[in-house]
C-alpha cells in the first residue's frame, strides 16, 4: 500500500500521471489515499497552493480519494485548471 502510494507521488512529480487520471480513476490501493497527500506530491505545488485550491474547491482536508462526490471532484478539477487532456 505504501510502495504503491509512492510510486503514484513519483508519477505525479515526474509528470507521468496527471492529477486529472488520478482523480477520475484512483487504483484500489490508492482509494484511501488523502486528497491533500497527492495534490502536494504535484510539481510545482506547495502546501498555500494546496490548501486554496481545497477551500475553493469545498474539499475537507481529511477527504480521501474515494470519498470525494461528484461535484468536488468536479470542482478540484477546475480549481487545478486541468481538463481530460491532463
Amino acid at each position: 500500500m505504501r510502495f504503491a502510494r509512492a510510486d503514484v507521488k513519483r508519477d505525479l512529480k515526474s509528470g507521468s500521471l496527471s492529477i486529472y487520471d488520478l482523480l477520475m480513476d484512483p487504483s484500489e490501493e490508492l482509494k484511501g489515499a488523502k486528497v491533500e497527500e497527492m495534490l502536494l506530491a504535484m510539481r510545482g505545488v506547495g502546501r498555500v497552493k494546496v490548501t486554496r485550491i481545497m477551500r475553493e474547491a469545498g474539499v475537507s482536508r481529511s477527504k480521501t480519494l474515494v470519498g470525494l462526490t461528484h461535484g468536488q471532484r468536479d470542482r478540484l478539477i477546475r480549481a487545478l485548471g486541468c481538463g481530460e487532456e491532463g
